[in-house]
């Protein structure tokens, strides 16, 4: 949405708010309502081809690691040309006043673990450990979310995705999701919708009227994304359709989304980083192609190239170079794939082949002569999405990647959280004084993260891949 010629606003909310003599209407992103996004949709997705860092910046889901290296992997497969890197400043127990990130205070906080980092975008996720607090840490949140929100421009951050906490998970007797500590969440989780809007325009209009003039190019992208409410529907929902444990009588915490009841697993943190890529407009499409069997012609692509080979009898035979990768996912994130009403292939993963005038009933799937599945004839002709097909040469490309990334992101957590910042940082700087063992030990990591992020630029690369459909035998 243009407002000024050299300004642009991403902000999604259901209100008007000024920037300087502009009137915006925004609209709140989040589950139900942020729509599955094309390649051609208006919203450009939020993300950036940046070398600046995409900054990941929460407690406990964050420092967990697994949200954001699922928008990791969606990003660097979806776009493998781009050169752009992730950083993850997460920290276990923390609030959103920096009480558990070894800070001493907010502002030394949002210096250290922000600022120092010249981001693209920062992704913002706290209320689980403030919530526990009660009415005491709501004070202290709502202040902080505002604090926060309007601080982030005045330090160059300009663009942000400021997300509610995920929901809690039990089997408390009538409570939401089987948890009353649910009912404390939503009051936190509605009181950063209310608050992130207004901090944020603070923020931006302090940077607007600084005395030496404007110093912001271009406004900055803003969105809130709910994950409390459509996760916590999807946790009700799920149980009610036998896709999650009803109770905790199997013993199995598998089939829950947040199995401890307040951190999720790889499937809840699933559910949360297609919530927040959805909002982000990210692009549902791989690649797809529509082929003709008959004519041994191709009757579009997109993203994606073909070249047919000789083909016999019934069969079709043809070589498929991509431009992208499907969004790798680890195989713990099956349950959440069985959610009713959550289609993260159908909103992100695109990865389709429609083939038309097969003769034969039904066909085998081979990718580099590797089975992959059994299709109908009519199956094919409507097009089958193969994005999150759990085998082949494609699915094992991306699992690599998806491990490289996993890697690199556990070396960063260890250079950051226990070399640089240490157990017992400086009060005056918020970081170790480090000795020469840690200087050494410090520039060891800087050189893995550097040899693990070449790795994945080389598993980001699509290969030709030959595909071959055979009649299926009955």
């Amino acid at each position: 949405m243009t407002i000024h010629s050299s300004y642009k606003s991403g902000f999604i909310w259901s209100l008007v708010v000024v920037i300087g003599l502009t009137m915006l209407p925004l609209k709140r992103a989040s589950g139900e309502d942020a729509p599955a996004v094309s390649p051609a949709a208006a919203d450009p997705f939020l993300i950036r081809n940046d070398p600046k860092p995409v900054l990941f910046f929460g407690d406990d889901a964050t420092a967990e690691r697994m949200y954001s290296t699922l928008v990791e992997t969606y990003t660097l497969s979806r776009f493998p040309s781009w050169k752009i890197t992730f950083r993850n400043t997460g920290w276990q127990g923390d609030t959103i006043r920096f009480t558990g990130g070894r800070a001493k205070s907010g502002d030394q906080g949002i210096r250290r673990d922000i600022e120092s980092f010249h981001a693209q975008l920062i992704v913002v996720n706290y209320g689980i450990n403030d919530a526990k607090r009660g009415d005491a840490g709501f004070q202290q949140f709502s202040v902080g979310t505002n604090v926060l929100s309007r601080d982030m421009p005045r330090v160059g951050v300009y663009r942000a995705v400021f997300t509610s906490s995920n929901p809690a998970e039990g089997y408390e007797q009538g409570q939401p999701a089987g948890s009353s500590f649910n009912l404390t969440l939503q009051k936190f989780a509605d009181e950063m919708k209310t608050r992130f809007p207004l901090g944020w325009m603070d923020g931006v209009n302090a940077v607007l009227k600084h005395p030496k003039g404007p110093i912001v190019p271009q406004m900055g992208d803003g969105i809130f994304v709910d994950l409390f409410d459509p996760m916590l529907a999807l946790i009700e929902s799920g149980r009610k359709a036998g896709a999650l444990s009803p109770d905790d009588t199997q013993g199995d915490k598998t089939n829950r989304l947040v199995p401890d009841g307040v951190h999720p697993n790889w499937s809840g943190h699933l559910v949360m980083a297609t919530l927040i890529l959805q909002a982000m407009h990210a692009p549902a499409l791989v690649s797809s192609a529509t082929l003709d069997a008959g004519s041994h012609s191709t009757v579009e692509t997109d993203g994606c190239t073909i070249a047919w080979q000789n083909s016999t009898g019934d069969s079709v035979q043809f070589e498929r170079t991509d431009e992208a990768l499907p969004w790798p996912i680890p195989s713990d994130c099956a349950p959440a794939l069985k959610l009713p009403g959550f289609d993260p292939a159908g909103t992100l993963n695109q990865y389709t082949l429609k083939v038309v005038g097969l003769r034969a009933e039904s066909y085998q799937l081979l990718i580099d002569d590797q089975p992959i599945a059994i299709y109908t004839a009519n199956a094919l002709a409507g097009g089958v999405n193969l994005g999150f097909v759990e085998k082949g040469p494609v699915y094992d490309q991306g699992q690599k990647l998806l491990a490289a990334v996993i890697a690199k992101n556990d070396t960063f957590y260890r250079r950051w959280h226990d070399i640089e910042i240490g157990p017992n940082p400086n009060p005056k700087t918020g970081r170790a004084d480090l000795d020469a063992a840690g200087t050494t030990e410090l520039s060891r990591l800087d050189k893995l993260i550097a040899d693990q992020e070449a790795t994945i630029d080389h598993l980001r690369a699509s290969t030709p891949h030959v595909f071959k459909l055979v009649p299926a035998k009955n």
